[in-house]
């Protein structure tokens, strides 16, 4: 049968055992409640939250930057898709009645027109137009908003394809200005009526 020890009395063996004498024994049980608590603080967690919470927050808000950065990035991508699809059935639907004359610069206006918070200076306009003969005739890419084909505006034949294309340049991040940047690009082909 073994038998209990009290912790007075543990002390005093654990005093004995590190060489202590009797007076210092005494005090045995004071060293071990001190040599407790620090245990017990060392198993505490109450700070590891905090820890926790600063490993991951950089985590966190890098995740949220890049969805934020993505899903804004696809939005401007409709966006542009839809204005280049308008823009390029107006010029072809106004074969032959256009007020300017040029295909080109009512394009541009439709596309600065459709998105006026984007930047002028960033868009890039390729224009294809092919002529009654079916040949093929390529103005652009001209960049900014001073795009302009004239003798193209003759070229527009019935039943004939006018391509566009529209190039813009993306900043990811606009609010950083370390951001990369990249191009969105959108193209459409209307039948000329």
């Amino acid at each position: 049968m073994t038998k209990k020890t009290e912790p007075g009395r543990m002390a005093g063996i654990v005093g004995r055992w590190l060489g202590k004498n009797k007076s210092e024994q005494a005090h045995g049980g004071r060293l071990a409640a001190i040599g407790r608590h620090w245990i017990a603080r060392l198993k505490d967690d109450r700070g590891s939250a905090l820890v926790e919470f600063a490993v991951v927050l950089p985590v966190m808000i890098s995740i949220l930057t890049g969805t934020a950065s993505f899903s804004m990035f696809l939005y401007n991508y409709q966006q542009l898709g839809f204005t280049v699809s308008n823009a390029s059935q107006l010029v072809a639907s106004q074969q032959g009645l256009l007020a300017n004359g040029d295909p080109c610069a009512t394009a541009v206006t439709s596309v600065t027109g459709a998105l006026p918070h984007w930047t002028a200076g960033n868009f890039t306009y390729t224009v294809t137009i092919t002529d009654s003969a079916g040949t093929a005739h390529t103005y652009g890419p001209t960049a900014g908003s001073s795009f302009s084909c004239t003798a193209g505006y003759a070229l527009m034949a019935d039943n004939e394809p006018f391509a566009l294309t529209v190039t813009y340049r993306y900043t990811w991040l606009p609010i950083l200005s370390f951001s990369p940047s990249g191009n969105l690009s959108a193209s459409q082909t209307s039948v000329t009526e």
